[in-house]
């Protein structure tokens, strides 16, 4: 008996191939996409494109969930910046704003000084202060999320801080850097008008350091001392330390947990 002939299946041609299908605005997700990773030579992250947008991440993560179903883009699980656009290039949209396209171009810009500027993702906790114990109780645990930029300073931070936790009195305050708060060997960076390099440990003024200066590495953690009366003592921990600066206002609350303590306890009802 004859063998029969097996018919060999050639790949179809990028000119038989129907073209993607995709809306309007996932278009132009999908240019952002392609023209973010031509630039940086990677993907941006889902903050940047929330940033870029102007949505909320939940609502960039969502996008980016319905262009993978749709097979539009590929990423690799548990990689951040993975994604990768599978729509041919001729198929993918302009984004809608040129002058976007020269933003993202440039890199960072919103007030970004020349020269790189490092984003830094700060988690302040507060660890002491006069906080009575039935607001412990309904909050065990009292953090915010700030983000901010490298060429911002320590007193920026500061402020960040003081809105961050609903204060509205200013007080005299100090950075430390140290084995935890309050070390006695660590350094300090503190108000200009306390500024005195003959005093232990003073290693400059809030007004003049940068963040950049620092040298902050991921994980690692500082003090913030607020009020010098009643105490208000917070660790700071470095959960991120980024090159690229998303478009923006900075410093910016990301996160918050606990409710703000009242600033002083004969507030609380």
């Amino acid at each position: 008996m004859a063998k029969k002939k097996r018919e060999r299946r050639h790949p179809a041609k990028a000119a038989d191939r129907p073209p993607a299908a995709f809306t309007a605005k996932q278009g132009q997700y999908l240019a952002y996409l392609s023209l973010y990773r031509k630039l940086h030579g990677r993907s941006p992250s889902e903050s940047e494109i929330a940033e870029y947008f102007g949505v909320s991440p939940p609502a960039a993560h969502q996008m980016i969930v319905t262009l993978e179903e749709k097979g539009l883009i590929t990423r690799e699980a548990g990689v951040p910046r993975s994604v990768r656009v599978t729509v041919p290039r001729g198929e993918i949209p302009q984004l809608d704003d040129d002058e976007e396209d020269v933003a993202i171009a440039a890199g960072p810009v919103n007030e970004v000084a020349a020269g790189p500027v490092a984003l830094y993702t700060l988690e302040v906790f507060i660890i002491g202060g006069p906080i009575s114990e039935k607001f412990l109780k309904r909050n065990r645990v009292i953090s915010r999320t700030i983000q901010i930029r490298g060429d911002q300073t320590l007193e920026d931070l500061h402020r960040a801080i003081f809105d961050a936790f609903d204060r509205f009195e200013e007080h005299m305050y100090e950075f430390q850097f140290g084995k935890g708060p309050n070390d006695p060997k660590g350094k300090r960076y503190v108000l200009p008008h306390a500024f005195d390099r003959s005093e232990r440990n003073i290693a400059g003024d809030v007004a003049q350091t940068t963040i950049d200066s620092l040298g902050l590495k991921v994980d690692q953690a500082f003090g913030y001392w607020f009020d010098f009366g009643d105490d208000w003592w917070h660790q700071i921990n470095v959960v991120a330390v980024e090159e690229n600066v998303p478009k923006g206002k900075y410093p910016k609350v990301t996160k918050r947990v606990g409710k703000s303590p009242p600033q002083y306890m004969d507030e609380e009802e």
